[in-house]
């Protein structure tokens, strides 16, 4: 009855989603050619992409988009003097390959006549203090402009010091007033990611921690828009395995999840599902090989636009569990988000699944099973391995590559009860102004959580084959 249901679904549904997404379908198409045919970093690179706000999608992207190999030497000195930057602050990651990478913004800046300076995370997560901090840099070097050239991280502290650069008071101060609706508008900020995960490149929020509070929180709720957001995905070469890996299967599951809540417009929704297939489509070879070769310009493309995808699919439906758990931790460790996310991502797959098989007949829960098998046809057709469930597929990818579990994090069960609270509360603050309510409810996380404090992680012995 499900198959035939499933069947029905994805004749009707797919090719109507497809068509609704016909421009973000040409460009994956460039990508899957280039992924067939090209083995090296020295393969043609394909023409770069861009969307106007709110072109790619009405409800997720609410800033402009360039994307594509070179965007960055192409577009960023002509983004930032359109802007009206003349002397730009650089936010960077803290890693030892950040100098060398940043020399080459140093240069593209130089070259359209503005200097830059840098300043360097302090830590994963920017403080209210390191912003004050990051203020008082911009002040003193006279910046009139901020370049986040790094991850999500830098993202964060990028938006949190351009609005402070447009606003008195301090950081704490600014948060205090988290809803006004007198707080101007930012500095001009443009956004240059160097690795590919959680989507925060596309955010109009930014999280920073209150280290009393032991919390992640975001600063404040004036959607922070940035002048443009330049993907260029040679710029993460350099990023490691794991760290790649994780990022990939962050992005994935933030796309799933969004498939599964349903975003608020049937383009975006759409895009998730392509979402899927883009992350996949990039695990196929490294899963066939055995092997990853992080200097491969076409997985690198595929990682890039899974991201970019799961953010804007992400600010159209709320952010998902395995999200909101990864800020939890945050607020306690310094483990990466990303490593976090995807670790929790197989648990949070294998509840969804769990739900719909312990409610099969109620509608609600019927049509979510029929969306994770969706999802997990589209894993298996675009990476050549088919999961027993999608959990199991994502487990299957971690344990492949080496990836630590959830219970590696080795979280205290003294913070279990913060860690859920925490995450409820933030599912439940991304989703206030959306169509949806969660699908989970705070005896699902706490029970996701438990699994991996009080039973040492998932015990499940699915795999994944090859198809």
């Amino acid at each position: 009855m499900l198959s035939s249901i499933i069947r029905s679904h994805m004749r009707v549904l797919i090719p109507a989603m497809l068509r609704r997404a016909s421009r973000l379908q040409s460009a994956l198409k460039v990508l899957n050619a280039r992924w067939m045919s090209a083995s090296s970093i020295s393969a043609p690179f394909p023409a770069t992409f861009q969307f106007e706000r709110e072109e790619l999608s009405a409800t997720g992207q609410h800033f402009p988009v360039v994307f594509g190999a070179k965007a960055a030497a192409n577009h960023l000195g002509a983004v930032a003097r359109r802007s009206g930057i003349q002397k730009m602050l650089v936010v960077r990651d803290s890693d030892v390959g950040a100098d060398k990478r940043t020399q080459y913004v140093e240069f593209l800046l130089l070259q359209a006549g503005i200097p830059c300076f840098h300043y360097t995370l302090k830590r994963d997560c920017a403080t209210l203090e390191d912003v004050d901090d990051g203020l008082a840099t911009a002040q003193r070097v006279g910046a009139d402009g901020v370049l986040a050239f790094g991850g999500g991280n830098a993202s964060d502290m990028a938006r949190a010091i351009a609005v402070m650069m447009s606003n008195d008071g301090s950081a704490s101060e600014l948060q205090a007033r988290f809803d006004s609706t007198d707080i101007n508008q930012p500095a001009p900020h443009i956004i240059l990611p160097t690795v590919a995960g959680a989507g925060a490149e596309i955010s109009t929020h930014a999280l920073v921690l209150d280290e009393e509070a032991e919390a992640k929180q975001s600063f404040v709720s004036l959607p922070i828009l940035a002048e443009a957001l330049i993907v260029d995905p040679a710029l993460a070469v350099s990023v490691p395995l794991h760290q790649t890996v994780q990022g990939a299967l962050t992005a994935l599951t933030q796309c799933i999840e969004s498939y599964v809540y349903g975003c608020e417009d049937d383009k975006t929704q759409a895009m998730a599902l392509e979402g899927v297939h883009a992350i996949a489509g990039a695990l196929a070879k490294p899963l066939v090989d055995g092997k990853m070769d992080l200097k491969s310009i076409p997985m690198r493309e595929k990682m890039a636009l899974g991201s970019l995808v799961s953010g804007v699919c992400a600010n159209s439906s709320g952010y998902g569990a395995a999200h909101a758990i990864a800020v939890s931790v945050g607020g306690i460790s310094d483990l990466p988000h990303a490593q976090v996310a995807a670790a929790f991502a197989p648990l949070v797959l294998d509840r969804y699944a769990s739900l719909a098989a312990d409610n099969a007949g109620d509608e609600f829960f019927d049509e979510l099973a029929t969306k994770l098998a969706v999802v997990n046809d589209a894993l298996t057709a675009s990476s050549g391995f088919q999961g027993a469930t999608v959990g199991a597929w994502v487990r299957y990818v971690e344990r492949h590559f080496g990836l630590p579990s959830a219970s590696a994090l080795e979280l205290d069960d003294d913070h279990v009860k913060g860690i859920v609270e925490r995450a409820v509360q933030r599912m439940e603050d991304c989703m206030t102004d959306k169509k949806e309510d969660p699908v989970f409810e705070k005896d699902d996380i706490q029970a996701i959580v438990d699994d991996v404090v009080v039973a040492g992680g998932s015990k499940s012995s699915d795999g994944a084959k090859q198809s």
